[in-house]
């Protein structure tokens, strides 16, 4: 397998060499780089933050249509989103989905290092990054239906993200593109994987069979009730234990997952109406309403080929897509 190696370097060392037509220091503890000018618009900002002492926190903000992740090697962080609260250590992952309002609530940054990055993701097969359409879209896909907002992440996220800026600023400029792409591509799928060892260490084997149960049924009507006998769990212990365990209710995680398969048949092809109805949806409108507010596009912008804008946002499910309301 082709493999570019790159001399990882530290954080204070990647601060003296940065393109002026590029770089956007916020101050001397704060850079952040769009990667659009060396062909990479997928990421079209990443940064480090070394904080030495506390800082105000972020006030509410979006970033349209970019998901957003964020390494965090040492410190502590509390983000808020969708109000709630979210303490983020050290050696931890934490991921807000496009257009979705978050920040910091009322708390302060205190002392942190933090590795961050914003990702624009396809929303049908498309190039991606240094990938072809065919060999990006699985991991697209794996990216938009993370398992966990908030998760431990492989240490090996640090050096991968400082061989990424190494490439950025001091590698050759005509393989730099080649380069930084590559290790973007490391990194997210390192993401994916830190993402699904959390499953694996966090889901017990009642709310496993749930999801796999979600995942082979999303064509036909499904029932609080149902999913809850499947658990061996009462209905309210059932609802309790799913949300702890996955961050979302059963009904919203149903919501989204059944959006996704949506927007996957939309790009084969599959006429709007036939999805809706495909999917358990009572109409093309509520359908349309509900795809709209998950994804931020409409079903027939897909079709089209337009985007990207979205990707799952965190949102109330509702009885008119062959699920209960299990909130």
């Amino acid at each position: 397998m082709f493999c570019l190696r790159l001399r990882p370097i530290g954080y204070h060392s990647m601060k003296l060499n940065m393109p002026k037509q590029t770089c956007q220091p916020i101050d001397r503890d704060r850079v952040q780089h769009d990667l659009a000018s060396i062909g990479l618009p997928d990421v079209p900002l990443l940064g480090i933050h070394d904080e030495k002492v506390a800082r105000k926190g972020l006030g509410s903000h979006v970033h349209k249509g970019l998901m957003e992740i964020c390494y965090l090697t040492r410190g502590e962080r509390i983000y808020h989103v969708n109000r709630q609260d979210y303490p983020f250590r050290g050696s931890e992952v934490f991921v807000t989905f496009p257009d979705e309002v978050h920040g910091s609530g009322r708390h302060p940054h205190g002392k942190a290092l933090l590795y961050w990055m914003q990702v624009r993701l396809p929303v049908k097969p498309a190039p991606f990054l240094t990938l072809s359409a065919r060999d990006a879209w699985p991991l697209v896909q794996r990216l938009r239906a993370l398992p966990h907002r908030r998760f431990l992440g492989d240490r090996r996220l640090k050096t991968l993200f400082e061989e990424i800026l190494s490439a950025y600023l001091h590698g050759d400029r005509k393989l730099v593109r080649l380069e930084a792409g590559t290790r973007l591509v490391q990194w997210l799928m390192l993401v994916v994987r830190s993402a699904e060892v959390e499953s694996e260490r966090l889901t017990t084997p009642d709310i496993r069979r749930v999801l796999k149960t979600i995942e082979e049924s999303l064509d036909q009507s499904i029932t609080m009730n149902t999913l809850a006998q499947t658990a061996g769990l009462s209905p309210s212990r059932f609802k309790a234990k799913f949300k702890e365990q996955t961050g979302v209710p059963p009904g919203e995680y149903v919501i989204r997952k059944k959006v996704e398969k949506a927007r996957e048949w939309l790009g084969q092809g599959r006429s709007v109406t036939d999805v809706a109805f495909a999917l358990g949806f009572s109409t093309t409108q509520y359908f349309a309403t509900t795809f709209k507010r998950i994804l931020n596009l409409r079903p027939r912008d897909v079709k089209r080929g337009k985007g990207p804008k979205h990707s799952f946002t965190q949102s109330s499910a509702g009885s008119h897509c062959g699920v209960e309301t299990l909130a």
